[in-house]
Formats: C-alpha cells, structure tokens, sequence
C-alpha cells in the first residue's frame, strides 16, 4: 500500500509538468508575411539579378537591442517574400547585392497581415542601348556600361548563356566570353561582343554581366534573352 502512495505524489508531479509544458508551448506560429522589392535608381524598376542575388537582413528589435539577424532571399526580379515572421518591430536592409548598402527602414510586422516595403538603391553599374540577337549560328550582344557609383573599382565583364534556365548568372553558365578586363575607360562606350559555339535547334537564355568590387561578389545584370538557334 505505502508503494502505492509513493508513485500517486510521482505521477502527479510528471502530469502538472506536462500541462506546464503544454501551456508554455501554446503560442501561435509565425503567421505574417514580410514581402518587396528593390528598386534600381538608375532605372526606376526592380532591381535586375541573379538567383539569391542580395538579402533582406532582418533585425527584431521588439524584444533585443543587439538580436540575432535573420534574412529573407532576393528573387532574380528584384522582389522578396516571406511568410513565416512573428509579428514584431524589425528593421530591415537590403544588403549583399551589387549595389551600395541603402538606410534601413525600421517596419512594423503584423499577425495574420502583410507588410510591404520598399527600398531604392545605386547599382554599381548601369546598362544602355542593350541589344542581344541571333546572326547566324552566333549571337551578337551590342551594349554600353555607365558606372553609376562614382567611387566604385571596376573589375571585369562578359556575356553569358545558359540553355538549361533564365534563372542563372555568372557561376552558372553554359556559354561564356569569358572574364573581360573592366576598367573607366571602357564606360560610355560601345561594345559589341559576339558569342559562339552553340548547339543548333537549342534555347538559350542570355543575359551581360558587369562586376565592380564589392564585399559578396555580386554582379550587375541585363534582362535575360531568350534566343532559338
């Protein structure tokens, strides 16, 4: 009998400690959605890149002056989406992209709604007068580059394609001029590149990239082409 009495005080204990545990973990999930787009002042429009081509660092400041980051990845258009925050005081800033590091915005992000934010920043460089068409079995890509950032340190350029996806850039390419030496006295001025060595009877997507040195060594880019040879 006394045995009996020693495991009803043990039994309760584990109970209370699990309706305890129960309660503590009865909160709601991550029910907002935190969505975009990076503006090209040099444009006016979302921002061209590649895929995960910058980040939206996201600092909670609702509970912590010095809180642990999370991030939200850039689409190839420019935009971003999420919908898995906590409702909260964030501060968001669009960093690791071909572009200089913009003002954070500090955003309210609401239960169960969607907060929209907006960002304008200066790409390193801007493309003009951008043709890419089929001759023959080449492709001839016309262009001229305007460095957009005065202080930034050209690096180099090249026209790519892939034949599997639009979705790429510069480490993902099937076709490639190569890396060509970028320097001040290439902007403003024509360029004329032609590509060669494709499969006939493929697609392919092509698409110029300029790279000024920046911290993630990320790239600027034209739209994607899509051209039948």
């Amino acid at each position: 009998m006394k045995r009996y009495l020693y495991i009803i005080p043990i039994l309760s204990v584990i109970i209370s400690g699990c309706l305890t545990s129960c309660q503590i973990d009865n909160y709601d999930g991550p029910d907002a959605t935190v969505t975009g787009s990076v503006i090209d002042n040099a444009t006016g429009q979302p921002i061209i890149t590649e895929p995960y081509g910058f980040r939206i660092k996201m600092d909670e400041i609702s509970w912590s002056d010095n809180p642990t980051p999370r991030y939200i990845a850039g689409y190839i258009d420019g935009t971003f989406n999420d919908k898995s925050y906590f409702a909260g005081t964030y501060v968001a800033t669009p960093v690791d992209g071909a572009f200089v590091v913009p003002e954070s915005q500090t955003i309210q992000v609401r239960s169960k709604q969607t907060t929209e934010v907006r960002f304008n920043v200066n790409p390193y460089i801007r493309f003009d007068n951008v043709s890419i068409v089929r001759e023959g079995t080449k492709i001839k890509a016309t262009f001229t580059m305007t460095k957009f950032v005065e202080s930034s340190q050209p690096v180099d350029y090249a026209v790519i394609a892939n034949r599997a996806t639009p979705y790429f850039g510069m480490s993902d390419n099937h076709v490639t001029t190569g890396r060509i030496t970028l320097t001040d006295a290439d902007f403003g001025e024509q360029k004329v590149i032609e590509l060669e060595n494709f499969e006939a009877g493929r697609m392919y997507y092509v698409r110029i990239a300029a790279y000024c040195l920046n911290a993630t060594g990320r790239y600027n880019y034209t739209e994607v082409v899509s051209i039948q040879m």
